[in-house]
């Protein structure tokens, strides 16, 4: 076989992977989330290049299906992307090939307080209520590190409500995720403002998954009727210990 054969033949198979490329399935995309994330495709239609899909967020026994599809689609302008789109979502969320990864283009994701009821059973109980914004900066993902310190992720949870106390708001609060070293996530929960105190410390790792400890207590200027209007939703969070109820999530 001469070489002209040889690149003939290279030519038409990967002119038929392309095509193929072209019209692969959403739904494969289902198969490619690890199901161990509080995230899954519950349903996609289009292809990879040019669709939507339905989101679950949660854990496996708590998720919750997102009303508004995701949508995405291919776009040349200025390079080639894949701009993702959805109500919650600040604008377009560009999505990039790069070197050792997909670069993420920096976004805000506002959504509803309630979805935190999907990640554990002791959130569920307590009924959040309030908004969550969610702000990120340019990255890439894949095996490209990143400095130890960075900012990974900002959660604020604003107006923060529960269905256990008639307080609103109880307080505004804040998790910062930020590069730790061998690959994990260091994980740092605050309080900004409220009669509620939220605080605590934990890390995001690949293999050993999420680990946080922290404490929850009623401010301790806050005045007697405060304090014991937050009594029955400090013990729905965790055991107390020392005028403080101990916040245990692996």
């Amino acid at each position: 076989m001469n070489r002209r054969v040889i690149f003939s033949v290279a030519g038409l198979i990967l002119l038929a992977c392309c095509a193929a490329l072209a019209v692969l399935p959403a739904r494969w995309i289902m198969a490619m989330l690890p199901t161990a994330w509080p995230l899954a495709v519950v349903n996609a239609s289009g292809t990879v290049w040019s669709g939507s899909a339905t989101l679950a967020i949660g854990t496996a026994s708590h998720r919750r299906t997102i009303a508004e599809p995701l949508r995405w689609h291919l776009s040349i302008a200025d390079g080639p992307k894949l701009l993702v789109s959805h109500p919650w979502l600040g604008g377009p969320l560009a999505v990039t090939p790069a070197w050792l990864g997909l670069a993420v283009s920096g976004q805000t994701l506002q959504l509803p307080a309630p979805v935190l009821a999907t990640l554990d059973a002791r959130i569920a109980a307590v009924g959040p209520g309030g908004e969550l914004l969610l702000q990120w900066p340019a990255t890439v993902i894949g095996r490209s590190s990143r400095p130890p310190g960075t900012t990974l992720l900002n959660v604020q949870w604003r107006n923060a409500a529960s269905a256990l106390a008639p307080i609103r708001p109880l307080g505004d609060y804040a998790l910062i995720l930020k590069q730790a070293d061998q690959g994990r996530a260091d994980v740092v929960l605050s309080t900004r403002q409220g009669p509620l105190m939220l605080n605590g410390t934990g890390i995001l790792d690949r293999k050993g998954g999420f680990q946080f400890d922290g404490t929850a207590q009623t401010d301790p200027t806050a005045s007697t009727d405060t304090h014991a209007v937050l009594r029955d939703l400090l013990a729905t969070l965790g055991p107390h210990r020392n005028n403080q109820t101990l916040l245990r999530f692996r």
